[in-house]
């Protein structure tokens, strides 16, 4: 079986978590049309109402994004959100996907070359990404290819049945493993999980004169707004997580999803030997919590923009909060991982030669120039320090050699 890395058939529009749009050959019935009435609004209003007229924005969140049939991730539908300048790393090329093979292949070689070796991807929303991992071990290191066994572990069923059609159309089933509705056995290989912990259901926390309170959701008007008042017993939990991160905590607004270093925990300890490679945006907690970013960094994506109103459309509406590494980090440490590094996505690509694939299609006779420019421009995009480039990567080991330093980790990052 040969992988065509420039024509990747059934898979080839991005999904990752927030792709906009399917393959309208293979999904005809599944186009998002206009939507004239809102079917999330009623069941918000009523979970208000049955809570004592007020839930926390982690709740609002969860039903938000997560609801069964209306929720944003969970969805039959492909929703509106972070498309145009939005766009996620391995949605803006299959370059991305094809150079985190590089570092994958390397963990594979440290880990002293286990078969079956797997490559566990969490948010795995349609497979682009696990296909663009497949086709680089594939190109550059058939031997890896031969190991590795990709499990999906994708929340959205429909999502899930998308990725499975399609790995059957480019005959690749073989590799993947279907963890949508499975308990998650121990694995051996590496944790994959591209914009997943920014997802998860974030406490709106505010510290004023060195007392903490809580912003909650109650109705207004036709819609929602804030309301202050005590901090709930899960807020407690993420204020816990704030002030360890911390040496003084100033007063300010913080956007804090607990369940994030929760879930990474949890991903770890099934990890029994191998790595963790977590890309999404988000800083170490002193940075994270520095006075410019004391607004609070919750974010709502629709129709290619961004704005600071959660409220707008809900279930409609991509919800993020940018991620404490610095919980993940000792989440990840509390289940016997050590981490490896810390660094951008400029960086982290810019070690795995990212660079050096450009060059090649420059000399390549099969490459156009209109092709080249095109690759050239996405390149710049991914690496961009202003743009995607700033992402981080979080780089840990669980029974597994961190020296040398990974691949990953050659190219030092700019400050945090």
């Amino acid at each position: 079986f040969s992988l065509d890395v420039n024509h990747r058939s059934a898979i080839e529009t991005r999904q990752g978590r927030r792709a906009l749009h399917y393959v309208a050959s293979a999904h005809p019935t599944l186009v998002v049309d206009e939507v004239t009435t809102n079917a999330l609004l009623p069941i918000l209003r009523e979970e208000i109402a049955a809570s004592n007229g007020q839930i926390t924005l982690a709740r609002f969140m969860e039903l938000a994004l997560y609801h069964p049939e209306f929720g944003y991730y969970l969805s039959e539908e492909r929703k509106p959100g972070r498309g145009g300048d939005f766009l996620t790393s391995p949605e803006a090329s299959p370059l991305f996907g094809i150079t985190l093979a590089q570092q994958i292949n390397e963990c594979w070689e440290r880990l002293d070359r286990p078969d079956p070796f797997v490559i566990r991807e969490y948010g795995s929303g349609i497979g682009g990404l696990a296909y663009d991992i497949l086709a680089g071990l594939a190109t550059d290191h058939p031997a890896c290819f031969a190991a590795t066994s990709y499990h999906l572990a994708e929340r959205n069923r429909h999502r899930q049945a998308d990725a499975l059609t399609a790995f059957r159309d480019v005959g690749l089933i073989d590799k993947i493993v279907d963890e949508s509705d499975s308990g998650l056995d121990v694995i051996t290989g590496v944790i994959l999980a591209n914009e997943v912990a920014d997802a998860f259901p974030a406490h709106r926390l505010v510290r004023t004169d060195g007392i903490w309170s809580e912003e909650w959701v109650v109705v207004a008007d036709d819609g929602f707004a804030f309301a202050n008042g005590a901090v709930s017993a899960e807020g407690a939990h993420a204020v816990a997580q704030i002030e360890v991160g911390l040496t003084t905590v100033p007063d300010g607004i913080y956007d804090l999803a607990p369940g994030a270093a929760t879930w990474f925990g949890e991903a770890i300890a099934r990890l029994e030997r191998g790595y963790a490679i977590v890309i999404d945006y988000g800083y170490p907690a002193p940075e994270l919590y520095s006075r410019h970013r004391l607004g609070g960094t919750l974010r709502a994506y629709r129709d290619h923009a961004v704005s600071d109103d959660p409220f707008a459309d809900p279930g409609n509406t991509d919800l993020t909060a940018h991620v404490d590494f610095s919980a993940l980090r000792r989440s990840g440490e509390e289940q016997g991982a050590v981490l490896a590094g810390l660094t951008t996505q400029g960086a982290f690509l810019s070690s795995l030669n990212l660079g050096q694939r450009l060059l090649e299609m420059q000399t390549s006779g099969d490459t156009t120039m209109q092709e080249y420019l095109a690759a050239q421009a996405v390149v710049l995009r991914l690496i961009d320090p202003g743009g995607l480039g700033r992402f981080r990567i979080l780089l840990m080991a669980r029974n597994a050699p961190i020296e040398p330093p990974l691949l990953g980790l050659a190219v030092s990052p700019p400050p945090f």
